[in-house]
């Protein structure tokens, strides 16, 4: 039983391991910035620090901040095959939360009544 626990705890820290991997590869692709993200957290940049370098326990709720954050699922955050080519990708192709539920608004003159609908 101990060696399960010990193996459960190992993969629990291999997992955050690769979690602030990706969290700093997405940082360097999306020039975002640390104090953002340390804010976005609501952490001071200097415990972020700490954390990005796995100097610090992260908690499922910092986790779930750092996807809000890129607009990426928790999963993401885990993917062992990121490359910064794939991340690029995925940031790309991430909705931001614009507060319309993903609806698109067109601009001035696309009124139904301009437009013959």
């Amino acid at each position: 039983m101990v060696n399960t626990m010990l193996r459960k705890t190992n993969n629990g820290l291999e997992r955050q391991k690769i979690a602030v991997a990706n969290i700093n590869l997405f940082l360097a692709v999306s020039h975002k910035k640390k104090k953002d993200l340390a804010e976005c957290m609501d952490k001071v940049p200097q415990a972020l620090s700490k954390m990005l370098q796995n100097k610090q326990t992260w908690f499922f709720e910092d986790m779930c901040n750092a996807a809000d954050f890129f607009n990426v699922g928790i999963d993401t955050l885990v993917r062992t095959d990121l490359t910064p080519m794939k991340a690029e990708q995925i940031l790309k192709t991430a909705a931001p939360d614009d507060g319309n539920g993903g609806q698109s608004v067109a601009g001035h003159g696309f009124e139904p009544w301009t437009s013959g609908l």
